[in-house]
């Protein structure tokens, strides 16, 4: 056999074999099934929480994600636990903190004077509505944890948040009244369900539910308030604000300040916009699928050329 004959058959076999690797590496691109496996360090494909063997790209992609997000959900909670733990706060009170640096503290009236400056928008009035309605069952709820609270700590705490919301209700009733704002004079129907549920416990079991629905509930109207607080354009609605921002923040502190808090149960910050970092050995590449496409296309022509060149009689 001549050396042309061999070198032709040798790229004869070339091409074929070529051909045979691109169709199924095509076909599994398509189907978004393709990857490349990754050395981890000490050798071996990468692993991570999440990865099962036959995920499509953008089933591993959502592993990965879901796979952050609960490890970083419990190592908050983790630390969240651990804070609570060996927390040594009693009272929320303006401290110096530990390096002696000044905490300040902001002032009871907020900007203007005159208190009915600016348009009132929905937000508004959604807002002087909620202060009301917060009054209207957190003060009774203080003061049945004053008359059976079992934990010493929950009946101060009781005592001070209804004489507190006695405050911050005559506040918001008098911003109502100046900005014609009509205000509801009995609790809606979930805060009225809570209050029962408190009716109907006794010892710890009331002072688990105190404590769980009240931070719940000042851990939601605390964004609202700072979403108007930061955009309202009326003076009488910024200074009300401002107010029940320090009412709330101490009540959050007090309720937690117990010991009691569910964390499991208090939601947990929304997520930056850009997302989940993604998890650590990760490789994202940065080529595009449309790059990849055609690099095969061109293989693929470049196999069929080869192979027709090799086989046409000379």
């Amino acid at each position: 056999m001549e050396v042309r004959q061999l070198v032709g058959l040798g790229a004869r076999a070339i091409a074929v074999a070529s051909l045979v690797a691109l169709v199924p590496a095509s076909a599994a691109l398509a189907n978004d099934h393709y990857r490349a496996p990754v050395a981890a360090v000490g050798g071996g494909a990468m692993t991570h929480p999440g990865h099962m063997a036959g995920m499509s790209h953008t089933e591993h992609m959502a592993a990965m994600n879901q796979a952050t997000w609960n490890s970083n959900a419990a190592a908050h909670l983790a630390a969240m636990n651990a804070m609570q733990d060996t927390s040594k706060l009693r009272y929320l009170a303006p401290s110096p903190g530990p390096e002696k640096l000044p905490v300040p503290v902001p002032p009871d009236v907020a900007i203007a004077e005159n208190g009915k400056y600016g348009p009132v928008g929905p937000s508004d009035v959604d807002l002087v509505v909620k202060v009301r309605l917060a009054g209207l069952w957190e003060q009774p709820a203080g003061e049945m944890a004053v008359e059976k609270g079992k934990n010493p700590r929950v009946k101060e705490i009781g005592k001070m948040i209804a004489e507190q919301h006695a405050v911050l209700d005559k506040l918001d009733v008098t911003a109502a009244q100046r900005l014609g704002i009509e205000i509801p004079n009995e609790p809606n129907a979930d805060q009225q369900f809570w209050l029962q549920e408190m009716r109907d416990a006794e010892g710890d079991e009331f002072d688990q539910i105190f404590v769980d629905r009240l931070r719940v509930a000042h851990g939601k109207v605390y964004s609202a308030i700072a979403f108007v607080r930061a955009g309202t354009r009326n003076d009488l609605v910024r200074e009300l604000a401002q107010q029940s921002n320090q009412f709330v923040s101490t009540h959050l502190t007090l309720l937690e300040s117990t010991s009691l808090v569910d964390w499991q149960h208090i939601p947990l910050p929304p997520e930056p916009a850009g997302g989940p970092v993604p998890a650590a050995g990760y490789i994202k590449s940065g080529v595009s699928p449309t790059v990849i496409w055609l690099v095969l296309g061109a293989a693929l022509i470049a196999g069929v050329i080869t192979m027709i060149r090799v086989t046409r009689p000379r």
